[in-house]
């Protein structure tokens, strides 16, 4: 039997770990030594030290005592193993309207607003469709005015040759969101924001330069909604969340899971909606094209709008390591244990390791904002970074990352010896834009205020004790 095919649960798989190599690789097999099932063990089962773990949670409570953030959800796992799932501090962030709000203690099982860590499963998605087989012709290297004749009416920068894969590793050419200096309001104030937003000028040629984009994301679902012939809310449930028996993740929570709405964790105090919001999307433009009726959105936006908790994400990450395999427990001999396979290791592979080439920034990052627009980039991931990378100091140059804006993060390292992610839940809310600037000359944007959001949430120290933690 090929070690690519071993299946394990349980903490005997911790025998078969490799010691960590002295110095981290720049690239990782495609297929996973030993796929895992998920489960709970000890940090001494895997090999990681309880001390560490233990200080990487005091980051937080100092975060909470600092006021930094009301409260969090940390968890870590090796090897299949979750080792540390943990809540501090209280269920609501700020609420800027009443600063002396009560709340209910964090829930383990709090269902947090993911803001753009919804990307990567809207990728994950592109990918799973293309390989059912459901949805003949549909391939990412496919151009966007396939689906969408307007999208090509724009000549400028040759729009006509942006291809779904540009859209999913930010070199399309898309700006970062809609702007239309003509109308204040944008979108706001458009009859058909999704016909305005498909037909925008790309803000440069394809393929020439890194840049996040929401606007981009927000396309990239609108095609998957197009060839699907349904809501992302309904093919995320179908090909990610039901298979992976994700019960606690979808989009618009107050309507697709109200029962739950005790443990809904709340962001902020939204002026525009005159409430503290808790179920509800924070960011302004996804919440006006969601809608916000008692019927589902006519469309979803693949950018942001996700909810979902620590445990079922763990449940996507450990998914991910397998490269595309689910292990679950069934009645078959000798472990009791089955797998079925999401997605090809290929296709895992694609989305998180670099594919943006020599585009990204020619140095590493000086900031954690400047990591997030221009750094390299798989397929809606960030890429590990010498720099100012949320990931931690401690991780390996395979690791890959996604950020939340509202205070999230996940970290997956699918090195061999490490085989690891954590998972940082928060709810600190969005930033502002204080301290967002554009440099007229370079166009290149600066946000301080999301680089300060990651201090606050401590993003790098809780990751570098994290996979600092690391003892074979």
């Amino acid at each position: 039997m090929r070690a690519s095919s071993l299946i394990f649960c349980g903490a005997a798989a911790a025998a078969f770990g490799m010691a960590p190599s002295a110095h981290a690789q720049d690239t990782y097999p495609l297929q996973a030594p030993v796929i895992y099932s998920l489960g709970t063990g000890t940090p001494a089962s895997v090999g990681l030290s309880s001390v560490l773990l233990d200080q990487a949670v005091n980051e937080l409570e100092d975060a909470v005592d600092d006021g930094d953030i009301n409260g969090a959800v940390l968890l870590v796992a090796r090897r299949g193993r979750i080792v540390l799932h943990t809540a501090v501090g209280t269920r609501d962030g700020l609420n800027e309207d009443d600063p002396g709000m009560p709340s209910v203690p964090m829930p383990l099982d709090g269902i947090f607003d993911l803001e753009s860590m919804t990307k990567p499963f809207t990728v994950f998605l592109a990918m799973r469709m293309q390989e059912s087989g459901n949805f003949p012709g549909f391939n990412i290297n496919n151009t966007v005015a396939t689906y969408f004749s307007e999208f090509a009416v724009s000549s400028v920068n040759n729009k006509s040759s942006v291809t779904i894969k540009d859209l999913m590793s930010y070199v399309s050419g898309e700006d970062v969101d809609y702007f239309d200096e003509s109308n204040p309001n944008g979108l706001f104030d458009d009859a058909d924001p999704w016909h305005s937003m498909l037909e925008a000028p790309l803000a440069r040629p394809r393929g020439t330069k890194v840049v996040y984009s929401d606007l981009g994301f927000r396309i990239l679902g609108h095609v998957l909604e197009t060839v699907g012939g349904d809501s992302l809310q309904n093919l995320m449930q179908t090909y990610i969340f039901t298979p992976l028996n994700m019960t606690d993740t979808g989009f618009q929570p107050w309507l697709n899971m109200p029962e739950k709405e005790d443990r809904f964790v709340g962001t902020a105090w939204s002026a525009a909606r005159e409430r503290y919001l808790r179920g509800e999307v924070q960011d302004e433009t996804d919440y006006f094209l969601e809608g916000d009726g008692l019927d589902p959105a006519e469309h979803l936006t693949g950018c942001d709008g996700l909810f979902s908790t620590a445990s079922d994400l763990a449940k996507f990450s450990q998914m991910l390591l397998n490269r595309g395999k689910h292990v679950y427990s069934c009645n078959r001999w000798p472990f009791n244990t089955c797998s079925s396979t999401l997605l090809s290791a290929q296709a895992v592979l694609d989305m998180t390791t670099n594919q943006t080439g020599s585009l990204h920034l020619n140095r590493s990052a000086w900031t954690y904002s400047e990591n997030l627009l221009y750094s390299r980039k798989g397929y809606g991931w960030e890429m590990w970074d010498a720099g100012m990378w949320p990931g931690g100091e401690s991780a390996s140059t395979v690791a890959y990352s996604k950020t939340g804006a509202a205070g999230t993060l996940m970290v997956l390292d699918p090195e061999p010896s490490r085989g690891m992610f954590a998972i940082l839940l928060t709810n600190h809310g969005l930033p502002k834009f204080d301290h967002f600037t554009i440099d007229p000359e370079t166009g290149k944007i600066s946000w301080e205020d999301f680089d300060w959001m990651l201090n606050d949430i401590r993003a790098n120290e809780v990751m570098t004790k994290v996979h600092g933690s690391l003892t074979w």
